[in-house]
């Protein structure tokens, strides 16, 4: 059935002009005794992976609790034609992937008795295809000097490939967090119904760092750019393809999972974000608005939903140790967190009109900027 909502109908101006330690190597098949004996990050190579250009790709696994698992997508920009993607030039994503293990910051500081995370097994699924980690395509660019370069939007692939090999390995988490910065929590949005498809027994919950304002028609092409529309699945959130937006992956996911626990944190004039809506086709001179109605439209199907929106022009905050000083009505960011992860009473907040004073820097955790 195709439904109008009226959360889009209000926002509709908004859809203009748019035509958006050690390094522990191991091959993904060798990884189990590694992991019993693993007392820090061990990096994991699945076969048939790639990125934009062909070369490997790799993740990266931290053991903790067997029954507490957090995925997480990596940020770094992403392109959806020949000048956005040309690495020659002035590309919008990040084109390879690290080559040391995550700093121990935010979320990832495993030593901080005030982290949600301190004792869950963390896979980080580091980003290089431009795709937000779910394309399904390899494209062929053409250069304004007509020559040409191929180019693997083929996200999807990898992050099959990390699923596949957390199910090989009997993963049975009873708690699952699914989070990512900037691209990577388009992905978490994304991802949450096939995940908690394959751990169905576990507590599903996702959180999306840094990419809530993104209201373009140029959303849905750059989708149908990745190969992303014809492989959704059928779910009503998905009914009519040419509407089909980043938002719409919460609203899938509340359908597939009612009991899943969603929600955002973003930065209320993200300076990032308000870029990439430019390259998008919709510019915006601030980004409250197109941010407003996305959150609001998700509510409309996923009343549970819920969010914290931090006043600034700053991208991301999960992932570094402003999670820990941030404050919004007298609740810091961090105990949201855990209440969110815990399942308990949560407000959305919103606090706006104000100057950051934090203990820490707002800065990215080593992603360039981008959505």
């Amino acid at each position: 059935m195709n439904v109008v909502i009226p959360g889009r109908a209000l926002c509709a101006v908004m859809l203009i002009a748019a035509a958006l330690i050690s390094r522990n190597v191991v091959a993904a098949e060798a990884v189990g005794s590694t992991l019993a004996e693993a007392t820090g990050w061990v990096e994991v190579a699945p076969e048939g992976t790639t990125c934009w250009d062909g070369s490997p790709w790799h993740f990266w696994y931290h053991g903790g609790s067997a029954d507490k698992l957090a995925v997480w997508f990596e940020g770094g920009g992403s392109c959806w034609n020949a000048a956005l993607c040309d690495v020659d030039g002035r590309a919008t994503f990040r084109a390879n992937v690290g080559a040391k293990p995550p700093p121990s910051k935010g979320l990832f500081d495993q030593q901080r008795r005030s982290n949600p995370l301190r004792d869950f097994s963390v896979v980080l699924l580091p980003y290089c295809t431009g795709d937000v980690h779910i394309g399904r395509r390899t494209v062929e660019y053409r250069r304004s000097d007509g020559t040409r370069f191929r180019f693997a939007h083929e996200g999807a692939r990898n992050t099959i490939a990390a699923f596949d090999w957390l199910k090989s390995r009997g993963f049975d988490p009873r708690a699952l967090f699914v989070s990512g910065e900037s691209a990577g929590a388009v992905a978490a949005a994304y991802w949450a119904v096939e995940i908690g498809n394959r751990w169905p027994q576990a507590q599903l919950t996702v959180l999306g760092d840094s990419a809530g304002g993104y209201r373009s028609l140029g959303v849905n092409g750059a989708l149908r750019q990745w190969g992303v529309l014809d492989a959704l699945p059928d779910l009503p959130a998905y009914a009519e393809r040419d509407r089909v937006y980043f938002e719409s992956f919460y609203i899938a996911a509340a359908q597939s999972h009612p009991n899943a626990r969603l929600g955002q944190v973003n930065f209320a004039d993200d300076a990032t974000q308000r870029r990439f809506m430019s390259l998008l086709g919709t510019p915006v001179k601030q980004l409250t608005k197109p941010l407003t109605c996305n959150l609001n439209e998700v509510r409309i199907d996923a009343p549970a939903f819920r969010s914290f929106i931090y006043p600034g022009k700053q991208h991301v905050m999960l992932r570094t140790n402003a999670v820990y000083s941030t404050r919004c009505e007298g609740q810091s960011l961090v105990s949201w967190v855990d209440d969110l992860l815990a399942g308990r009473p949560l407000e959305n907040r919103w606090c706006d009109g104000t100057t950051p004073t934090l203990a820490s820097p707002l800065t990215s955790p080593d992603t360039p900027p981008g959505l």
